[in-house]
């Protein structure tokens, strides 16, 4: 027989995972991002803006079914706050499967290398090239469209917003693609990017 005090700590290792499963998304993203991302974000100074968290919840029909209704799959998207600066903000990202659990979004972009004129940065570019890919955790000035299952992203690399990085990633097959990346490296008063990424079916 099993004395009524050991009872409790078995209950409580009974019940976590019960517990877990109906913690809602926002709570379990929280989670997540307070040991992903916990010293890297901050509220720079208590500001916080009206929707630190949002969340969308929808479906899609995996590439390896026939298309059956059953064979759907709900996902939820949350968006959280990390940071922001003058003139830009920063977001990170969870996915919320059956299978896979709460996950964080990693997004694919390309690295660059900027051939300034003079080596000078108030001079003309003449050359962006893509030296390879790298991911991140962390978007700036970004806004989810639940219409088109996309994400778009606007780094602004000073205040006037001519010298910039930008790009579009969609929601395909149960993760997020890359699909457009531009640059304007220039600081020329306007805005002429230049595109290194952009694939077709956007």
């Amino acid at each position: 027989m099993i004395r009524p005090l050991l009872w409790l700590p078995l209950l409580a290792v009974w019940t976590l995972p019960a517990a877990a499963q109906e913690a809602s998304p926002e709570k379990r993203a929280q989670k997540l991002h307070a040991l992903s991302f916990g010293e890297q974000c901050h509220s720079n100074g208590g500001y916080l803006p009206d929707d630190p968290i949002e969340s969308w919840t929808f479906s899609y029909v995996p590439s390896w079914s026939e298309g059956a209704e059953e064979d759907k799959e709900d996902v939820t998207l949350v968006r959280i706050f990390c940071s922001s600066g003058a003139y830009n903000e920063t977001h990170v990202y969870y996915l919320l499967r059956e299978y896979e659990g709460m996950t964080s979004v990693g997004f694919a972009q390309p690295a660059f290398d900027v051939k300034y004129e003079n080596d000078d940065f108030d001079g003309a570019v003449e050359a962006i090239t893509t030296v390879g890919m790298s991911a991140t955790g962390l978007l700036v000035n970004s806004l989810f469209d639940p219409e088109t299952l996309s994400i778009d992203s606007f780094s602004k690399w000073r205040g006037l917003g001519d010298a910039s990085s930008s790009g579009k990633w969609v929601f395909r097959d149960g993760a997020f693609a890359l699909v457009h990346f531009a640059v304007d490296a220039s600081y020329d008063g306007e805005m002429n990017p230049e595109v290194l990424v952009d694939y077709p079916g956007d």
